[in-house]
């Protein structure tokens, strides 16, 4: 009797373990099913994007049909959406997928043409009803309203503390350093006269770079400013660099600045914490998600890296490409003096869902679940809840050359 026990115990033991091997060894799914009238496609990727579970879906009504993903761990649950809410608004073919245990992870998407837009961006009527109608599920439309009130600074800057979030550490440039909003407000002072224009400088990871801009014409130091306490530290170089320089851009630790006077290419590097010269004239590094040269006409021009870079879709003002098989590809639209912002999957780029409108086409933040950007003199981020003011800065009216940075700790 008791080696019956002992064999079944361990037979009992070497299931599970190969239950679980074959859980941990699992790396999605693919699956078909229909919720109602609508066809369901899943497809699950595990830990592939920020080492999140990718769920991506397109749901096919006899009138359109419709796709979007989400990031999310779930288990690797099966057959994640429960119900479809829908609305036929006339222009606007509209849907809510409620997902299991009755939760709502996205806003009521309404598709018109080939563009997908979200209802807290619409103005229409009977969306809005629509809207009112799922509150018994759990849908809010105020959960996608920005209602902070804002708190004055100084005669510039207006703060919208509440909407701050508790682990991204904000900076934004002044004429003499920056100011932090992070776990305290803080000030920091770099240099002792107002300087309206730093183009070497570079928020990269928890860190602000700039040159030394007491001096005049050349420089020798680096400032290193950390976003989450404030502090300074100094990484100096050997040789003189001219002000008449460019940051190409970061690739891991190490910040890339091409020096047009001396016509050489320097490597600041925060792990070694020393600047060192890696090319001049010619072999001049560039970096576009992967390592290539340009020329020393194009690093004159003030070329920069692109880490983002994609030539799969053409047609926009700029293209940003963030994952690989999964993930999604951001469209820049000019539309008169303003650039509007759509996002498509990667895995079905036919379909463009809007998100919202900047100003600045070179001043956006992807920063894991959030977007941050600005629109005029304000600095806002997108995230799952739709669009939140951040800071308000008079400054960026007369000078677009103010820019800003953003760490999640």
């Amino acid at each position: 009797m008791k080696y019956l026990l002992k064999t079944l115990s361990i037979l009992i033991a070497v299931l599970l373990a190969l239950k679980l091997g074959q859980y941990l060894l699992d790396d999605g799914h693919k699956l078909k099913y229909s919720v109602g009238n609508f066809k369901v496609d899943e497809t699950l990727k595990v830990k592939s994007l920020n080492k999140t579970d990718n769920y991506y879906f397109e749901i096919e009504h006899e009138k359109f049909k419709i796709n979007f993903q989400i990031f999310e761990n779930h288990n690797k649950s099966e057959k994640l959406i429960s119900q479809i809410k829908y609305l036929d608004a006339g222009e606007y073919q509209c849907i809510l997928p409620i997902f299991k245990g009755s939760k709502i992870l996205t806003d009521i998407m309404c598709q018109k043409g080939n563009i997908i837009y979200l209802a807290h961006d619409l103005d229409n009527k009977k969306v809005n009803e629509f809207a009112v109608s799922l509150k018994k599920q759990g849908y809010e439309m105020n959960d996608y309203q920005d209602t902070t009130e804002p708190r004055k600074l100084s005669n510039t800057q207006v703060l919208y503390e509440n909407n701050l979030i508790d682990n991204h550490y904000i900076a934004m440039e002044t004429y003499k350093g920056l100011t932090l909003f992070g776990g305290t407000i803080e000030t920091v002072k770099l240099f002792d006269n107002d300087v309206y224009k730093k183009p070497v400088s570079i928020f990269t990871d928890k860190y602000y770079i700039v040159a030394d801009y007491n001096n005049e014409y050349t420089f020798k130091k680096f400032y290193i400013v950390n976003l989450i306490n404030g502090n300074i530290k100094e990484i100096r170089s050997y040789n003189e660099i001219s002000f008449d320089s460019v940051v190409q851009g970061v690739v891991d630790d190490d910040v890339y600045i091409f020096d047009k006077d001396a016509e050489i290419q320097y490597k600041l590097s925060l792990k070694y914490e020393n600047v060192e010269q890696v090319a001049s004239k010619t072999e001049i590094k560039d970096y576009h998600g992967q390592w290539d040269t340009m020329t020393l006409s194009q690093a004159l021009d003030g070329k920069t890296f692109n880490p983002y870079y994609t030539d799969t879709i053409n047609g926009y003002d700029k293209v940003d490409k963030l994952g690989k098989d999964t993930g999604y590809y951001y469209l820049y639209k000019k539309q008169d003096n303003d650039y509007l912002v759509y996002r498509t999957d990667v895995q079905n780029p036919e379909k463009i869902t809007y998100l919202f409108t900047t100003t600045a086409l070179n001043s956006v933040i992807y920063l894991k679940d959030y977007i941050y950007f600005v629109n005029g003199t304000t600095l806002y981020y997108y995230g799952q809840q739709g669009i939140r003011q951040v800071v308000q800065n008079s400054e960026l009216e007369f000078n677009d050359d103010i820019s800003f940075g953003v760490y999640q700790k």
